[in-house]
């Protein structure tokens, strides 16, 4: 009597240990969640520019003769010879104060000057189809521009030695009043936006906002002051 009731909690055991393994393999063939699409897209609001290096960004002037500012904290303040001067402009997307911008002006240089100041973008990795936006406007006294260019062969931020060079930068993908004429640079802010091609597959890249401009600085007939805003890359 005692061998069969052994035999049958043997079987008993047998046939748990069967329906537990059973239930494992389920288990196993159960399809796990996928995991979570990272996004490339980003906003720079450049509400802090000191803090931009921390985040991979790189400022580099090139101008020559060369002055004591490049591209800083945008500037809306009070100034001038009496005090009561508006300086600069309004950020277009401001949280706490109306200087939440990234700004350069005709400081970058001294005496008369070629101007080549750039602020560079992080490393990004891009494809075709992805959008670069942004805003920007001038202060509108003297005539300003800007270039978009784009180093899409290597993560450097080489843009040469000179006022004249690019370096790894040799894609221009947006010239903003090339002839330096006094009205064709916005004096509000404007969006503008740039769709990347040409690249094969997906690469790291980095953007150069290049502020350009030749008889520029303190005793030039051109250049004053521009902003950019808000920021956008979307990755599509």
């Amino acid at each position: 009597m005692a061998k069969k009731l052994f035999l049958s909690l043997t079987g008993l055991s047998l046939a748990m240990v069967l329906i537990v393994a059973c239930e494992k393999d389920a288990k196993t063939d159960e399809k796990l969640p996928a995991p979570p699409v990272v996004s490339n897209s980003f906003v720079e609001e450049f509400d802090t520019v000191g803090n931009l290096s921390a985040k991979g960004w790189v400022i580099v002037n090139n101008s020559a003769p060369s002055g004591p500012m490049s591209w800083r904290q945008g500037k809306y303040e009070l100034g001038g010879k009496l005090g009561n001067d508006i300086v600069g402009f309004p950020a277009y997307s401001a949280v706490y104060n109306q200087n939440e911008f990234a700004s350069v002006d005709l400081n970058c240089g001294s005496d008369v000057a070629t101007l080549s100041a750039w602020i560079i973008t992080k490393e990004i990795i891009v494809k075709n189809g992805d959008v670069l936006s942004f805003y920007t406007r001038c202060n509108g006294d003297y005539a300003d521009r800007l270039q978009v260019r784009a180093n899409y062969t290597t993560t450097s931020t080489n843009v040469g030695s000179g006022p004249n060079e690019v370096g790894d930068f040799s894609t221009l993908l947006l010239d903003i009043n090339p002839n330096l004429n006094l009205v064709d640079y916005p004096v509000s802010w404007t969006k503008y936006s740039i769709t990347v091609s040409g690249v094969t597959g997906t690469v790291k890249a980095r953007f150069g906002f290049r502020y350009f401009v030749t008889e520029g600085g303190p005793s030039g007939a051109n250049s004053d002051m521009i902003g950019i805003d808000k920021l956008e890359f979307v990755s599509k």
